[in-house]
């Protein structure tokens, strides 16, 4: 059973405009799935192939006459001499005034060392798209527009779902293969995918010698989800050095495994500067790491909130990245202990955005989003609270109560 993407209509749209797309994101997200349903006809060619993996990397230029544009290859990290041919083919159709738009689709599940390739050789000729797991409304089949609802009015909304609803997704990840194929054991296909797919491409990669130690360190990250990294405290509780951690931190977020959210200040470059809070980027992974079999053990869990903190930031993700866009989303913390969960930030606007699992969250926790006005001298837009209610409550002209399954 095909689920239809949401990354669909931007593929088809980008297409008409760029001479190449390439389209990244972790393992099993369905990248090829999604562009196999949005032109069946288009050539396909996978690296995964031994044999024509060597014949792109020892001679890119007989690759690219036998399989001549337009073309979709598949894992093309494998062979980035391939790149500056391709930019030869898109620069000299160019010239000649052909159409030369849409005629390479590209794929690939690693981003440790292709960006910068890409970066290199196709600029200004590249469109860069992300496609992660399923999103909750792609899963339901939801039609409703997500478009920048951070910063608008939260729509009239009601249901009869709930908490164990939300756990249920959870529980059970974003990874297509599990939706539309529900007899497959969650467990058993989590496990194959960590030993099949993260040790493949992360502990190859970085020559880890000791995959149990990787596997111990996955383990403590997904206990620490939504909370600030401290790369000495996971040091020492793993048994490594602080850079190896670095290493490991920064190799899952190239592989699209976990994000990095930035905290905000006034000052731009104090962004990379600061601590960063960590996301995973499908929930059933975590889950997995946790040892978490079923929706009541999830939200009984002393981390069910932090569980409903990462699903929540994750979905929003998603619902930007599936539309082409990358926004500004940060969060906001002060000594004294003041937090915000995210800040949007646009056309001069930060938009805050507080996540609280619970169904009748306090009024006065909009008190926060005022102490930020204060302290950073910016103008707030609209305020959100996203919860578990079932019903979505302004509580003002600027500022709502969101439940989570009304919009994301």
């Amino acid at each position: 059973m095909y689920i239809k993407r949401e990354l669909y209509k931007i593929v088809t749209e980008v297409s008409q405009t760029s001479p190449v797309i390439m389209l990244t994101g972790p393992r099993q997200a369905g990248k090829m799935t999604l562009l196999r349903h949005t032109e069946p006809e288009r050539r396909f060619v996978t690296l995964d192939d031994l044999e024509v993996r060597s014949l792109a990397k020892n001679d890119p230029k007989m690759f690219l006459e036998r399989f001549p544009p337009p073309v979709l290859i598949d894992e093309f990290q494998y062979a980035p001499e391939i790149l500056p041919y391709i930019k030869i083919y898109v620069d000299e159709k160019r010239t000649r005034l052909s159409d030369v738009n849409g005629s390479f689709w590209l794929t690939g599940s690693q981003n440790f060392t292709m960006m910068k390739g890409v970066q290199e050789s196709l600029a200004g000729r590249v469109t860069i798209l992300n496609l992660l797991g399923l999103s909750r409304k792609e899963i339901e089949k939801d039609p409703s527009d997500t478009s920048d609802f951070l910063a608008t009015a939260a729509l009239p909304f009601e249901t009869t779902k709930g908490i164990d609803d939300i756990f249920a997704f959870i529980i059970k990840g974003d990874k297509p293969e599990l939706w539309a194929k529900p007899q497959i054991d969650r467990e058993v296909y989590y496990r194959s995918y960590v030993q099949t797919y993260i040790e493949r491409d992360v502990t190859a990669q970085l020559r880890i010698k000791d995959v149990g130690l990787f596997e111990k360190f996955m383990r403590l990250l997904a206990g620490r989800t939504g909370q600030l990294v401290n790369l000495a405290s996971l040091a020492v509780d793993v048994g490594v050095s602080v850079p190896t951690i670095r290493s490991w931190m920064t190799a899952l977020e190239r592989s699209f495994q976990i994000i990095l959210l930035p905290p905000y200040y006034r000052n731009i470059g104090k962004r990379s500067l600061k601590t960063p809070k960590v996301y995973f980027l499908d929930m059933g992974l975590v889950c997995y790491f946790l040892k978490l079999s079923g929706v009541q053990d999830a939200i009984t869990s002393h981390l069910s909130g932090p569980l409903f903190e990462n699903w929540v930031v994750t979905e929003i993700m998603k619902s930007y990245w599936f539309r082409g866009k990358y926004p500004g989303l940060y969060f906001w913390r002060t000594k004294d202990g003041d937090e915000i969960d995210l800040l949007y930030e646009s056309a001069g606007k930060l938009y805050p955005t507080e996540i609280k699992l619970s169904s009748s969250p306090k009024r006065e926790m909009f008190d926060t989003f005022e102490k930020l006005a204060a302290k950073s001298g910016f103008q707030l837009g609209r305020k959100k609270i996203i919860c578990t209610s079932k019903i979505n409550l302004p509580i003002d002209e600027n500022s709502d109560i969101v439940s989570a399954l009304s919009i994301i």
